[in-house]
């Protein structure tokens, strides 16, 4: 990809279980020529398209409940300030294909997953967890912003195929293969 174009999507909506993501719509996504290619192999369009701000909702919410449940209240709602006042511009920056086996949901049954992902560049997401942290007193590992563009599992729905990547570090862990687009 050439081009760096800014995108800037809609704001990160925090679920009540503490996920937290935005939404996006096909035009905000650029998938090179990775479509034909992708098809071809077995892997299916990831249908709900999205960046994840927040995967680690059991390290939020452990750092979330060490407050009372008034000062809690008072912190979704600063944090939600946050989410609102932040731009979330971000750029599309390269493709890799990843894959993982390992046992999701049901521990025993080991599934083999591959992904086709979009690495962003978002500086935004930095000045958030940093705010995060200080709000909560905690250290919560920035999030690897991502785009999942296609995915190959095990599971009927595409829609669980995807591999989960919280960190950077992770995501290293994960030996991924650069894809060249046209």
């Amino acid at each position: 990809m050439n081009k760096k174009i800014i995108i800037t999507p809609r704001k990160p909506v925090l679920r009540k279980d503490f996920l937290c993501g935005i939404k996006l719509n096909i035009s905000q996504v650029d998938y090179g020529n990775l479509k034909l290619v992708a098809k071809k192999k077995g892997f299916k369009e990831q249908a709900k398209r999205h960046i994840t701000i927040i995967s680690s909702a059991g390290k939020f919410k452990n750092a979330l409940y060490k407050f009372s449940i008034k000062e809690r209240k008072q912190k979704i709602i600063k944090l939600k300030s946050i989410l609102k006042n932040l731009k979330w511009q971000y750029i599309q920056k390269e493709i890799y294909s990843i894959n993982r086996k390992f046992y999701y949901g049901n521990s025993k049954i080991l599934e083999h997953r591959k992904s086709y992902i979009r690495t962003i560049e978002m500086p935004d997401i930095y000045v958030f967890y940093e705010k995060l942290n200080t709000l909560l007193n905690s250290h919560i590992p920035t999030q690897f912003t991502h785009i999942t563009l296609f995915t190959k599992g095990e599971r009927p729905s595409a829609d669980w195929c995807g591999i989960p990547i919280p960190s950077k570090s992770e995501f290293r862990k994960l030996h991924p293969k650069k894809y060249h687009t046209v």
